[in-house]
């Protein structure tokens, strides 16, 4: 079944890839983690402030409430200004009255200047509808039964907010209605009130709708469930029902898009704070715009070290493409062009080692096809008419026999053979011991031209002289030693044949003659000025170097060690593989 690869077979859109999950991977994991936490923490934090604000307006409007309700009773029948009025209200005298009415209205002065949270400050006869006592002057049309209720505690009845009844302010304000009670008058149609209300500017400063830290809506409920004051929506319009659990003084609940938030009071009313829902989350949304800011950056930064980190690439890549190209061209006189990145460096210096190594290889192979050319051009030269010369050796031959010339008749004989063995009668490849034998001829033709008896002797391991080898190579090496060191009857070659190890033997020719020096070693081994061109079979021992070097390559070896006066011992190793020419074909 075939893999499944989200990658692109490119180099260049797999880098950009990578690199842009191993940003967005991380920054996700972490975004995931720290939106979950901060949303929790933000949540946290906020509902922490607003309850916190939400009790502390609250306490604060409970207080100024108490204030209220600890000054209206100074003003009823438990205090000395409400006994004042008592005694008014059953006086006949004017002047009495007078005089009481500067002290009562004193009074009321003095308790609304100790008090600054109160505005106005008045008593009400019910049964006139008589205002006889006030610190401000009121509406004419002021109407105290129709006043927003609130609370009743504690024989007060608290309203508002609603308008203030100051003749010339519009403020909403809280107010109190108290009874003064009276123990001589049972007629509750002739009783006298108390009125107080909060000043003009404490109800802006206590019900801001900017205190607490976000946009959010004031909403008022009294003890009944009924909301007497809402600057939200539609959804809050007052003299609504809003029902509230009795339990806990705090409380948070979440309608439509809106969070509330409520404060109960020991008064019995309640305060709410009503926050949209997306001014609740204002905060959160914000880190998060930010957040998502800090993700497009960090991409557009890993899209920028990408294509940065891709030029990096890119450029030794295709300098080192360029290098190919020029050696597929056959190119190999090119500069080298380094990049300054040590991993391409290195790559670069490879290449070049691998042109130089196939530029070797390509000239050594060119080398030997040339020396293959130049021996099968050298072996039709000395393959001229063999026939001829055969039917002319026979001719000799038989008239020499014909003559009684028994000495004739052995030379051509030995020399038929020899010279039938070097025009390759019997292949290329010949077992070690034809080789041998073909040696033994060709000894015995030398000893006839020399017309004296040297000693040639063969040792040979073995199991070896089944060993095919190339055609004619101890022949030279015999015919060197005869040319350069044996001089007398007491010459001595010997041809020595050994196993090295299990894939090599070693042939040694040696003998006892006059030795060469350096450059006569050097002389002998050159084709051209060669001497045995001049005298024996006119091969010297250059073709036998080529000749290894051909079949073998560098898995053999020649090596030539004489002392003068001391004879010359000429080394071969050759292995023990069939040859074949480095090329691959067997011969």
């Amino acid at each position: 079944m075939k893999r499944f690869n989200l990658l692109t077979p490119t180099l260049k859109s797999r880098m950009i890839i990578i690199l842009l999950l191993s940003t967005l991977i991380p920054l996700f994991l972490l975004g995931a983690v720290s939106v979950v936490s901060f949303k929790n923490s933000t949540s946290k934090k906020i509902e922490s402030g607003l309850f916190n604000t939400l009790k502390l307006t609250s306490s604060s409007l409970q207080s100024t409430l108490n204030n209220m309700d600890y000054a209206s009773l100074q003003l009823t029948n438990e205090g000395s200004v409400g006994q004042k009025l008592l005694s008014y209200m059953s006086m006949d005298s004017s002047y009495q009255k007078l005089e009481l009415s500067q002290a009562i209205q004193s009074n009321l002065n003095l308790v609304n200047f100790t008090n600054p949270d109160l505005g106005i400050i008045l008593y009400r006869l019910s049964k006139e509808n008589e205002i006889p006592f006030q610190n401000l002057v009121i509406r004419p049309d002021a109407d105290f039964s129709n006043l927003p209720l609130l609370a009743k505690w504690k024989g007060g009845v608290f309203s508002g907010p609603h308008r203030t009844l100051y003749r010339y302010g519009d403020n909403q304000v809280f107010s109190l209605l108290r009874p003064v009670y009276n123990p001589n008058n049972l007629d509750e149609t002739n009783q006298a009130y108390i009125y107080i209300e909060t000043n003009l500017k404490l109800f802006e400063n206590m019900l801001n709708k900017q205190q607490y830290g976000m946009p959010a809506s004031n909403v008022l409920i009294n003890d009944e469930g009924i909301i007497v004051y809402s600057d939200a929506a539609e959804s809050f319009k007052p003299g609504m029902r809003f029902e509230v659990e009795p339990s806990p003084v705090s409380f948070k609940t979440v309608k439509a898009n809106t969070y509330i938030f409520g404060q109960r009071n020991e008064q019995g009313w309640t305060l709410l704070a009503v926050i949209n829902k997306k001014d609740y989350e204002n905060e959160f949304y914000s880190w998060l715009v930010r957040f998502t800011l800090i993700v497009c950056t960090s991409l557009l930064i890993s899209l920028m070290f990408a294509y940065i980190l891709w030029g990096m690439v890119y450029r030794p890549l295709k300098s080192v493409g360029k290098q190919i190209e020029l050696l597929a061209d056959d190119r190999f006189d090119s500069t080298v062009a380094y990049t300054n990145i040590a991993e391409f460096d290195a790559l670069t210096r490879k290449s070049f080692q691998m042109r130089n190594r196939i530029q070797e290889l390509i000239t050594d192979v060119e080398q030997r096809e040339t020396n293959k050319r130049k021996l099968e051009v050298e072996k039709l030269l000395y393959q001229i008419n063999p026939h001829f010369i055969h039917n002319t050796l026979n001719t000799i031959q038989w008239l020499a026999k014909m003559n009684g010339q028994s000495e004739i008749d052995r030379l051509v004989s030995v020399f038929t053979l020899v010279l039938n063995y070097n025009l390759g009668k019997k292949g290329e490849i010949v077992p070690l011991k034809v080789e041998l034998e073909a040696l033994q001829d060709y000894v015995t033709l030398q000893r006839i031209r020399y017309d004296y008896d040297f000693q040639v002797l063969s040792e040979i391991d073995e199991g070896l002289q089944g060993i095919e080898i190339p055609r004619f190579i101890l022949q030279p090496i015999v015919e060197n030693a005869i040319y350069h060191g044996l001089h007398d009857e007491t010459g001595k070659i010997t041809v020595s044949i050994r196993r090295s190890d299990k894939h090599t033997m070693q042939v040694e020719v040696k003998d006892n003659g006059r030795g060469m020096t350096t450059e006569e070693i050097s002389r002998v081994m050159m084709e051209e000025k060669n001497p045995l061109k001049e005298s024996g079979l006119g091969i010297g021992l250059d073709y036998v170097k080529r000749m290894m070097q051909t079949y073998y390559g560098d898995h053999s070896s020649f090596t030539i060690e004489s002392l003068k006066g001391h004879g010359t011992v000429v080394t071969l190793t050759i292995p023990l593989r069939k040859p074949k020419y480095e090329n691959g074909q067997n011969e």
